[in-house]
């Protein structure tokens, strides 16, 4: 089974990641809280966030991933 969760990324000013859905929902995530861990480090780098993909379950920049889940909790803190 091939399941996709996201249709489109794209990495937006201000390291805003806008996350389209399968379901029609976008989601707008504020990255920059996040660029001080190590793991986030390397999308400081214009080149590197301008590179955003998506195969409809992970986003990658590069060498740095996130699965759609991720994605969600990363959200839901950031209300919290």
């Amino acid at each position: 089974m091939n399941r996709r969760y996201l249709t489109a990324v794209t990495p937006l000013p201000d390291y805003i990641l806008q996350v389209d859905f399968v379901s029609g929902s976008r989601l707008l995530l504020d990255m920059k809280p996040h660029l001080d861990k190590i793991r986030f480090r390397p999308l400081a780098d214009a080149r590197v966030w301008s590179s955003a993909v998506t195969n409809g379950i992970f986003v990658r920049f590069g060498d740095v991933e996130l699965s759609h889940d991720e994605i969600l909790t990363m959200a839901e803190q950031a209300y919290e």
